[in-house]
């Protein structure tokens, strides 16, 4: 038997879910799903949203929903599956979770606001640059109002598993030069601070009367700066070299997102972490990169 509230981490397999899935096991009760289902995992396909067990939620559960098809140029380029994926079974897997009476925190992307040079916070209008932008800010307004729904608007997720780190440190192994495009900034975000951050907002949602809060690092960067702290940080050999990228990259995705939030530090009791602190704390041993590489 239960007796509190159970985290359920929708994409508990994926690189910010399986983040959650961790550090929400040491919270309480956390159950996750993956579309495959196994390993313990609960068995959910978004586009097939009304195969799921219902039963297994609870009012006052709390379901982070992590899951959704987020390569912005596979959204352009597939966008009915995408669509059904990322609006249609997402938004009808909401609503059977709030009508059991349990709440969401719906992961959601700075790529709503568009682009934007100059600092904003959560009051700065919308204006979704892309498909993957335009999903996530239809699912948003489906549930705009609603009590039991909160979005979390992510910049990009770094981490010494993110994408971009992996690449960069395999250019420094191989000894390769790694391109990097230019223009492109945003207000990268240590893992560690969107996992301390959800799981209070899960934790104090009713002391949290925002329904939008931007999850945003305290430094606008390019990725010729994250190249430059992960360098200065582990990667002391890391070479690049920097060019601009084709027009069709920008149809997908802004080139500056310059987000920040007053509400996010509430959450975490203190200011967000800078890229190279973050750099410093996932780089801080030999054994922790031997487990990156």
């Amino acid at each position: 038997m239960r007796n509190s509230s159970t985290f359920f981490i929708v994409g508990a397999t994926g690189y910010v879910g399986s983040a959650l899935f961790a550090n929400a096991n040491k919270a309480g009760f956390t159950l996750g799903t993956s579309s495959s289902g196994g390993n313990n995992f609960l068995s959910l396909r978004l586009d097939a949203p009304s195969d799921f067990d219902y039963g297994k939620i609870r009012p006052d559960d709390v379901v982070l929903l992590t899951a959704a098809i987020s390569a912005p140029d596979i959204c352009a380029r597939e966008h009915d599956r995408a669509w059904a994926v990322n609006v249609t079974g997402t938004s009808s897997f909401i609503q059977s979770v709030i009508e059991r009476g349990a709440r969401v925190v719906f992961f959601s992307s700075d790529a709503v606001y568009g682009e934007r040079e100059d600092e904003f916070d959560e009051k700065a209008a919308c204006n979704p640059v892309g498909e993957y932008a335009e999903m996530k800010r239809e699912v948003e307004q489906r549930f705009s109002g609603n009590v039991s729904f909160k979005a979390i608007r992510l910049s990009y997720v770094f981490s010494r598993e993110d994408k971009f780190s992996r690449y960069l440190t395999k250019c420094a192994e191989r000894n390769e030069e790694a391109d990097l495009f230019h223009p492109f900034y945003r207000a990268i975000v240590h893992r560690d601070d969107v996992v301390e951050g959800v799981l209070a907002l899960a934790a104090r949602w009713n002391e949290v009367p925002e329904q939008v809060i931007n999850f945003g690092g305290p430094q606008v960067l390019s990725r010729i700066e994250f190249a430059e702290c992960l360098r200065e940080a582990y990667l002391h050999d890391l070479r690049f070299n920097v060019t601009e990228p084709g027009a069709d990259f920008f149809k997908n995705r802004p080139r500056v997102i310059a987000m920040t939030s007053p509400v996010f530090s509430r959450l975490l009791g203190r200011p967000p972490r800078s890229l190279c602190q973050a750099a410093r704390m996932e780089f801080a041993s030999s054994s922790n990169t031997e487990r990156f590489l």
